[in-house]
C-alpha cells in the first residue's frame, strides 16, 4: 500500500513536471512569434534589403574637413550622426549579422562595396554616391540642386529665419540598387542637415508601414526647435518606384 501511494505521487510529480516544461515552451514560442510579427518583421519592412544583409555598407556625407596640424581629416555632419542613431538600432533588429561598422565616408567607398547593399545618408552636395544614385534610378519624381529638392516641378528648401533653419525638407528613396545586380539601397538625406535627420524619423517610425511599397520616394517636411530638436515629419508626398532591377552581366 504505502508503494502504490509512492508511485502515485511520483505520477503526480511527473505530470505536473511535464505540464510546466510545455507551458514553458508555449510561452517562449508565444514570446518569439510576438517578437517576430512586433519587432523584427516590421523593421525588415523599413529596409527591405536581402536577408542575409551582411554586405551592407553605410556610406556618409563628407561634410568638412579638419586641418589637424599633421593631416587634413574628412569628417561628417552632425544630421548623419543624428540619423544614424535613429537607424542604427532599426537595422540592428532586422538583422542579426548586420556589420554596423561597415561605414565609409563617400569620398572614400572604395570600388567593391559600391556593389554591396548601401544605406546613404546626406545629399548630393556632400555626398557623391547620393548624387550617383539619384542621376541613375529610373522614374524618380526628385532632383537636387544644393539644398534645393525638386519634386515634380516644385522647389522645397529649408526654411531659414534669424540665422537659423526653422524647418527643413527630407527625402528617402529605396529601390533596387544601380550600381549591382540584386542588390537594394536606401537614400536618406535633405535640404539641410536638419532635413536628413527627418527623412530618418521618418523610415525610423513609419517605413516598415504595411501600406509603405517596397520601393518608394517620399517627400517629408519638419518643425526644427530652436535647440536643433527635429519634430514629428509630416509626409508631403508618396510615390511608388518601378522594381526594374540592373540586369545581370553576362560573361
Amino acid at each position: 500500500m504505502f508503494a502504490a501511494a509512492v508511485e502515485h505521487l511520483a505520477d503526480i510529480v511527473r505530470d505536473q513536471a511535464l505540464s510546466l516544461v510545455v507551458g514553458a515552451a508555449l510561452t517562449a514560442g508565444a514570446g518569439y512569434v510576438r517578437w517576430l510579427l512586433v519587432k523584427r518583421l516590421p523593421a525588415r519592412r523599413t529596409w527591405r534589403f536581402p536577408d542575409e544583409a551582411g554586405r551592407l555598407v553605410m556610406v556618409v556625407s563628407s561634410s568638412a574637413e579638419v586641418d589637424t596640424g599633421q593631416y587634413t581629416r574628412p569628417t561628417t555632419g552632425v544630421g548623419q550622426v543624428r540619423a544614424m542613431s535613429l537607424l542604427v538600432p532599426r537595422l540592428a533588429r532586422a538583422y542579426r549579422e548586420v556589420d554596423l561598422q561597415q561605414v565609409s565616408l563617400s569620398e572614400r567607398l572604395p570600388g567593391r562595396d559600391l556593389e554591396s547593399d548601401l544605406l546613404l545618408l546626406g545629399g548630393p552636395k556632400t555626398n557623391e554616391i547620393t548624387g550617383r544614385a539619384l542621376a541613375e534610378i529610373p522614374g524618380l519624381p526628385l532632383t537636387v540642386s544644393g539644398n534645393v529638392i525638386t519634386w515634380d516641378g516644385s522647389r522645397h528648401e529649408g526654411v531659414v529665419a534669424t540665422e537659423r533653419v526653422v524647418r527643413d525638407f527630407g527625402y528617402v528613396v529605396r529601390a533596387p540598387s544601380p550600381f549591382a545586380p540584386g542588390r537594394r539601397l536606401v537614400i536618406v538625406a535633405g535640404s539641410h542637415t536638419f532635413g536628413t535627420v527627418a527623412a530618418a524619423r521618418w523610415l525610423a517610425e513609419r517605413g516598415g508601414d504595411r501600406d509603405v511599397p517596397e520601393n518608394v520616394a517620399v517627400l517629408v517636411e519638419a518643425p526644427v526647435l530652436r535647440d536643433g530638436h527635429v519634430g514629428v515629419p509630416k509626409e508631403l508626398h508618396r510615390v511608388p518606384l518601378s522594381g526594374a532591377r540592373v540586369p545581370a552581366q553576362r560573361g
